[in-house]
């Protein structure tokens, strides 16, 4: 089985994608969005955005986010890791709006690429829109140099994402854009000419996707789909162009974008399975072990030294937060005080009943009454 790749011509923060974004969270069960910051992470306004697509989340679809933050090449390798460690575990990763020719060039010495691919391959979902939609394919329209500095067409590298599992493409968001008025601004602003001409040096097709417009392509269920305002087109070997609500399979759609790559699962993953079970379990011993043998194949080089550092990072965060669930160890503690509760509550001592759930609250721990009795759970 395998994941999601979502991607948005634009509008990700507008009404016409929340329905997209929640069918999405919904079929990757993801309990919260890590937002990847980089795009913009040159703006002045950096931490405005940061806030209004972490409340647009939060308000729209009733989601947290963690924010894994990256917003420069000269960046800790620590930091670095922690950043991978966070896109590797999560469920639903989100990338917007900013530049691409900055994105990449903290992402592709980063090794993001990898990480998202593995999100993928374990079922979530990676999630990117506009500037960031523009680097998931092999090639990416340096659009500001072009369309705002007058630099001649050309193309820059891509992140790749989807060449490992079958469908090598070029994606352009903004494809139907008439911003420009009385000058062609569609195919992301560089217009039709522009394109055609860095069409010819490609030897895969294009996805182009329209404003206010998603493509989700379900590597598992094996299809291509179109939501929100208007739609997409596929652009290769021949032209389909698809509405929103259409659907066609990967084949068909590999078939036009003239895939010469075969799918390669494996190379989508870089962490080391046995590790992350036996972290996830709480079993210490299995970890370890399964840590060393990642430590021994990447000196005897049988494997690049990617997992190794995952698997550091993991280690220095189950050190900060512990393997064990906190629930587990204040558990006991929280129903003694709850049974004192009820039974004030049942004296009608309602002063001391509310003097323990404030002291509880204090704590950090919720409590909630309901008709089956009181409810806890340990705050944020």
């Amino acid at each position: 089985m395998a994941g999601r790749l979502v991607l948005m011509g634009s509008g990700e923060l507008a009404p016409t994608m929340v329905s997209t974004h929640r069918r999405t969270l919904e079929a990757v069960d993801a309990p919260e969005v890590v937002l990847l910051d980089t795009p913009f992470g040159f703006q002045e306004n950096v931490e405005v955005l940061t806030e209004k697509i972490v409340g647009f989340f939060d308000v729209s679809l009733l989601k947290p986010t963690v924010v894994a933050s990256l917003r420069s090449s000269a960046a800790h390798p620590a930091e670095v890791e922690r950043m991978l460690a966070t896109v590797r575990r999560a469920r639903y990763v989100f990338a917007g709006p900013g530049s691409p020719s900055y994105a990449l060039g903290i992402w592709r010495s980063s090794g993001l690429a990898p990480a998202m691919r593995e999100v993928i391959a374990n079922d979530g979902a990676i999630v990117l829109a506009s500037a960031a939609a523009l680097t998931a394919g092999l090639k990416t329209i340096p659009v500001y140099e072009m369309y705002k500095a007058g630099a001649d067409p050309y193309w820059l590298d891509g992140l790749d994402l989807s060449s490992v599992f079958g469908l090598p493409m070029t994606v352009v968001p903004h494809w139907n854009n008439t911003d420009g008025g009385n000058h062609d601004t569609s195919r992301c602003y560089i217009g039709e000419r522009r394109l055609s001409m860095l069409e010819a040096e490609l030897d895969h097709g294009i996805l182009g996707i329209d404003e206010h417009s998603a493509v989700t392509i379900d590597f598992g269920a094996g299809t291509l789909a179109v939501s929100g305002a208007s739609g997409a087109v596929l652009r290769g070997r021949d032209v389909l162009p698809l509405e929103s609500g259409e659907m066609v399979g990967l084949e068909k759609a590999a078939e036009i974008l003239g895939a010469a790559i075969q799918p390669s699962m494996d190379s989508a993953t870089t962490t080391a399975p046995e590790f992350v079970s036996a972290l996830e379990a709480g079993d210490i011993d299995g970890a370890v072990e399964a840590a060393l043998e990642v430590e021994q194949e990447a000196a005897s080089g049988e494997s690049d030294r990617a997992a190794l550092r995952s698997v550091i990072v993991e280690l220095g965060e189950a050190a900060r937060s512990g393997v064990q669930d906190p629930r587990e160890v204040v558990g006991g503690y929280v129903e003694v005080m709850l049974e004192l509760r009820k039974q004030a509550r049942a004296a009608k001592r309602y002063d001391e009943s509310d003097a323990i759930r404030d002291r509880l609250i204090d704590l950090g721990i919720e409590v909630r009454d309901t008709p089956d009795g009181a409810e806890w759970d340990l705050l944020d």
